[in-house]
């Protein structure tokens, strides 16, 4: 029971990489990638914390930090060369980000307690 992390990893296409840790309790990661070339971390330190990253297309790149409790991150990347980088330190954080298009940049840093961030972009 000690840990009772769950992570979860699935890859189709060419070259693609995933990684990453967990220590605490009861961490959950998914992460998910159809393409080539994407690359996805995520860090979970704490208890509870849920990450999800899904990347569909090429070169596209993700990077989750997650330090505390109850924590929320689901990044989405649709088509190529986006990158972003998230980091919650805390606790009942929630992050969402979705990029579609091409090439776009998006970070979100969170400290602290109950904070909601959402990044569109196209």
């Amino acid at each position: 029971y000690a840990g009772s992390h769950t992570a979860n990893v699935e890859q189709y296409g060419y070259k693609n990489a995933a990684g990453g840790g967990q220590s605490g309790k009861r961490n959950k990661l998914t992460i998910y990638q159809d393409g080539s070339r994407n690359t996805a971390i995520s860090n979970q330190y704490g208890s509870r914390n849920r990450a999800v990253v899904g990347q569909q297309g090429n070169g596209n790149y993700a990077d989750t930090y997650q330090n505390g409790k109850r924590n929320v991150v689901g990044v989405g990347q649709f088509s190529s060369g986006h990158t972003a980088i998230t980091t919650q330190d805390g606790a009942g954080n929630a992050i969402g980000i979705i990029q579609a298009g091409k090439g776009n940049k998006a970070s979100a840093t969170q400290v602290g307690k109950g904070n909601v961030s959402v990044i569109v972009q196209d």
